[in-house]
């Protein structure tokens, strides 16, 4: 049982810190540097109290709180990180401060630890929240590999359409080509013997394309002379091949991170819905880490931010107005992704979108009414321990 509660407030470069004991009193209120110096101080302020009896809270606050909060685990405190959003309305609906300091916010998630403690869950160093670096570095590395080839595409529109109409250009046998000869004028230039090989050389999928096919596409091609394109065409091409491999490197270092946790069975459901692959539902999974967190539906849309935001004006209050985007950003965009998909190979979840759009919806505002639907899904399979079943699938309960 906890008697004393620590919040904390957390800042670049400093942090407030309240004491509470359990009646609610404050009995500390001080402020630390960010620093060893001020985390070592921190410890011999605690030191006089059993480390069983304590529970230290904290915000979220992106990157910040991250040091802090690791020195305290290694040093065996009892630690909740708290969505800043949680606090926000906690404060709303007290008394607690009408003007923001800091001091005020320490001692607002303190008090709000001790009225919730029982629903918190505690931080540990092998939490699943441990992996969101690793998600989030491949999901910054996809967007890269998609944004080069698309400039890519539009390279090789001038250097040698014919040949992006004809063959898939980023399978490696085709990219290992173009480094080579990286236009239609430096591939006419190569006997045809020399492209075969390097088209079967590659290890990877073998291309259908032949030498033969690709030297009679060159020979007709209408493509520009550009010799400064073409280097430009193969510095692309040499990223485009080095993130790929950090990619797999990547999803190696994830897949052998996830086995050292017990979130396998919980990416399965998920993934069991036709048109989420492997990896959304890996960082949809990640990121949230357990809808056990959550007491229902709403908090997990608000968590996300495709709740509703509220319009006030006077004493009308309008709920339709657009999402409130106050959450996790990340999984915001993995459950477009997941809403797509569905929306793509789930006939239940087509036919949802089909008639959110009759009724006059928006593109953008029927997927969002579909990833609400998704979650509902998710949410009630996660907490039952059950796959997908399509006959159930809209039958969740608002």
């Amino acid at each position: 049982m906890y008697k004393q509660f620590i919040g904390i407030d957390i800042s670049k470069d400093s942090f407030d810190l309240t004491l509470l004991e359990n009646s609610g009193e404050i009995k500390l209120e001080v402020k630390l540097t960010m620093n060893r110096d001020g985390f070592d101080t921190l410890v011999e302020y605690l030191s006089t109290y059993p480390k069983e009896e304590l529970l230290i809270a904290m915000e979220a606050t992106g990157i910040y709180h991250l040091p802090l909060l690791s020195f305290l685990l290694e040093n065996s405190f009892k630690c909740v990180v708290i969505n800043p959003i949680l606090i926000k309305s906690f404060i709303g609906s007290t008394t607690l401060r009408k003007t923001k300091n800091d001091k005020k916010d320490a001692a607002s998630i303190a008090l709000f630890s001790l009225k919730s403690y029982q629903s918190l869950h505690l931080a540990s160093t092998n939490n699943i929240e441990n992996i969101r670096p690793l998600i989030r570095e491949r999901e910054n590395l996809s967007k890269d590999v998609a944004r080069l080839k698309t400039e890519i595409k539009a390279n090789l529109v001038q250097l040698f359409p014919e040949l992006l109409k004809n063959t898939n250009i980023f399978t490696k046998s085709i990219l290992n080509l173009l480094l080579k000869a990286p236009s239609r004028k430096a591939i006419r230039n190569l006997r045809e013997k020399t492209i075969q090989r390097i088209l079967d050389d590659t290890s990877g999928n073998k291309v259908k394309i032949t030498a033969k096919d690709i030297l009679a596409l060159a020979k007709t091609s209408i493509a520009v002379s550009d010799k400064y394109l073409e280097k430009v065409l193969t510095s692309k091409i040499r990223r485009l091949i080095a993130i790929q491999d950090e990619l797999s490197i990547l999803d190696s270092e994830l897949e052998n991170s996830l086995e050292d946790t017990d979130i396998n069975n919980d990416i399965d459901i998920v993934q069991s819905i036709p048109g989420i692959g492997a990896v959304t539902s890996k960082n949809f999974m990640v990121e949230v880490s357990s809808v056990d967190k959550f007491n229902s539906v709403k908090q997990l849309c608000a968590f996300i931010g495709i709740d509703p935001s509220v319009r006030q004006s006077g004493t009308s209050i309008n709920y339709r107005g657009k999402i409130s985007k106050r959450g996790n950003a990340n999984l915001r965009r993995t459950i477009w992704q997941m809403a797509i998909g569905t929306i793509r190979s789930c006939e239940k979840f087509k036919l949802y979108f089909s008639k959110k759009r009759e009724e006059g919806k928006k593109f953008k505002q029927a997927v969002i009414a579909v990833a609400n639907k998704l979650l509902k899904t998710i949410f009630v399979m996660l907490k039952n321990k059950t796959k997908f079943d399509e006959n159930l699938a809209l039958g969740v309960s608002k």
